[in-house]
């Protein structure tokens, strides 16, 4: 290898190809492997951007291949395969193919780190021209960088590196051969959900990854309280998104274009409608929620952090907007995890990637798509009813009588058990209630 850098500074960029299943293993298990690729990516990114910066020859170490094209291949990065049987016997390769190359002063990094900054970089590298070491200490006992100026198999040789005396043990083999080093402020590595949740990265991977999809139908009279709600509680996430899939005749559509939400029209019929709204959804998690109901005041954290959690689908409980012994009664059901307790109102967040694996609503059906959809969901993975309540409304119990809506509804769940055709549950339904 050439050197090239005028500087005689190396950066060596420890890296795993990104590959499903097999980066960020601890998080995955908490929270699914598609969250831990994502996280993973960004991280990749991040440093990327970060290194491209700092005023040395970058060189990337691959874990399994060297790919065509990569974020750390930008700017005639130097790129290589890890070799070794463990973590340290990779990192001394990777130094003494730097010093071979005729590099002075090297440091190598990972891409665990969201608040690694060039000027922290920088930083290493002037330690390595007063000390022979320099290390960048990891909350979780373990270290984000460490700087050589010359090769020290002692460091890396006969130990292990999956606990949390890391950095301590490294500063004692060096004291222990007369090295001196400078040591670079403390940073969080991302490891655990815990970790995630800690880090800015959060912000960025889960807080605004929420798409919500309002389905409307002839809903003048609350859609504006409901949209004034919705972006008063969503203001201080960056991108959070509503969209409003209407198919009606009065003047929602309207009222809708006033707010800085997203306005779609589509045939009549909530399973049609909350796909017209998912197909324009940018973001990774959906979240369906009807016209007349109003989620808990952090249901944003409460949605994204369940499915950082690994749950990929789920609602919340529910009460109503009238204290009435019976409908408290009522939303106090809503809790129990049986089919018959379930219901659109108490609104619906599920993972993109789940929410197409199903084929999303069946719109064929016309009513009872809320219990289709998640019977379908439960053949693919559990799901969850979360702690916080919705607020729906009441106004069908009022025009229609609390217990006499109340049978009605439990007819037709059992007509849809039953097997019945949505046309005999429809003529049911609109014989009997009145919307």
């Amino acid at each position: 290898m050439k050197q090239e850098s005028s500087s005689g500074r190396m950066l060596i960029v420890f890296t795993r190809n990104p590959v499903l299943g097999r980066v960020k293993t601890r998080l995955g298990a908490e929270t699914g492997p598609e969250t831990a690729l994502r996280v993973y990516r960004m991280l990749r990114e991040l440093t990327a951007s970060v290194t491209e910066a700092c005023s040395a020859e970058r060189a990337a170490f691959y874990s399994d291949e060297i790919p065509d094209a990569d974020c750390f291949l930008r700017g005639g990065t130097l790129a290589f395969l890890q070799e070794g049987s463990d973590l340290g016997e990779r990192m001394l390769h990777a130094f003494e193919t730097g010093f071979a190359g005729g590099f002075g002063h090297i440091a190598l990094i990972g891409t665990d780190c969201p608040d690694l900054q060039t000027s922290i970089l920088e930083q290493a590298f002037t330690e390595l021209e007063n000390h022979d070491a320099v290390l960048g200490p990891a909350k979780d006992g373990g270290f984000y960088l460490i700087g050589l100026n010359k090769s020290h198999p002692e460091l890396f040789l006969d130990r292990s590196w999956s606990h949390s005396r890391v950095l301590q043990e490294t500063i004692d083999r060096l004291n222990e051969h007369g090295t001196t080093f400078g040591l670079l402020p403390e940073l969080q590595d991302i490891d655990t959900l815990e970790d995630l949740r800690q880090s800015r990265l959060r912000t960025a991977e889960m807080m605004g990854s929420l798409s919500i999809i309002i389905p409307t139908f002839n809903e003048e009279t609350g859609i504006a309280r409901t949209l004034d709600t919705l972006l008063a509680l969503t203001g201080r996430y960056d991108d959070v998104e509503i969209i409003v899939s209407d198919s009606g005749t009065d003047r929602t559509a309207e009222i809708v274009s006033a707010f800085p939400v997203t306005l779609c029209r589509s045939e009549k019929g909530r399973a049609r409608q909350m796909n017209a709204g998912a197909r324009l959804a940018r973001h990774h998690t959906l979240y369906f929620l009807h016209a007349d109901t109003l989620p808990p005041e952090r249901f944003v954290d409460d949605i994204l952090d369940a499915v950082g959690s690994g749950k990929e689908a789920g609602c919340f409980r529910m009460q109503f907007d009238d204290p009435h012994p019976i409908m408290t009664l009522f939303g106090w059901f809503t809790r129990v995890p049986l089919s018959i307790c379930r219901g659109g109102d108490q609104s619906l967040f599920i993972t993109g990637e789940l929410f197409d694996a199903i084929g999303g609503f069946d719109e064929r059906m016309l009513v009872m798509e809320d219990i289709d959809i998640i019977r379908r969901i439960e053949r693919k993975s559990a799901f969850h009813i979360l702690d916080s309540h919705v607020v729906t409304s009441a106004r069908k119990y009022h025009k229609n009588g609390i217990l006499r809506l109340q049978a009605i509804f439990g007819t037709i769940h059992l007509m849809y058990a039953l097997g019945y055709d949505q046309e005999s549950i429809i003529r049911y339904y609109q014989e009997n209630i009145e919307s």
